[in-house]
């Protein structure tokens, strides 16, 4: 019996094997890296989003704490101003939650103020390179609250993203692709 050529199919298998491994390698670095990407784009559009929801907020207390100080003398009315000759804000001036009220927070999630929140978003989203439009994002998803709630301490903005991402092994699966997901949560608090 001959021994020439053993060798031969041993190292055929192991550089099939070595490809295969090389493959995975690549495709889960590639999906990591994706949605490292994904999310931290989500993220910055969820931050910017409520940003702006920030800006805002500090505009409205600006106006109950212009309200406060034009009280003279002042009136206790539970948040704003106590008593004496001058007004002085029962919150610290710089506690710009403590200054808005209940109607103030119901605008902060109007429909007006929550297209404008979006716009924002899918702004800094397209700077970041997500537009969905693009090829290969399947979803651009904005999570803002609809109406106030009293109990809820924070006001939360999601953005979510999809994309559809070309990888060495989707053929073995059957696929031509794999979907990436990638999530950012921005809190701005309330109370």
């Amino acid at each position: 019996m001959r021994q020439h050529g053993q060798v031969l199919v041993i190292v055929a298998v192991a550089f099939m094997v070595c490809l295969f491994l090389l493959a995975v390698a690549v495709d889960a670095g590639r999906l990591y890296i994706e949605r490292d990407a994904l999310d931290r784009s989500a993220q910055a559009a969820a931050d910017a989003g409520i940003g702006w929801v920030s800006d805002q907020m500090v505009g409205q207390a600006a106006i109950r704490q212009t309200e406060a100080a034009m009280r003279q003398p002042c009136v206790p009315d539970g948040d704003f101003g106590t008593t004496g000759g001058t007004c002085t804000a029962t919150p610290q001036p710089a506690d710009v939650p403590h200054w808005l009220t209940d109607e103030d927070r119901a605008t902060l999630v109007s429909p007006d103020y929550r297209s404008t929140v979006e716009a924002v978003a899918a702004d800094y989203a397209r700077r970041n390179g997500i537009v969905a439009s693009s090829p290969g994002v399947q979803s651009l998803d904005f999570e803002y609250p609809y109406n106030y709630s009293a109990k809820a301490p924070t006001l939360q903005f999601m953005v979510r993203i999809r994309r559809r991402v070309v990888i060495l092994l989707a053929g073995l699966l059957g696929k031509t692709s794999a979907d990436v997901p990638g999530q950012g949560l921005s809190e701005l608090p309330q109370r």
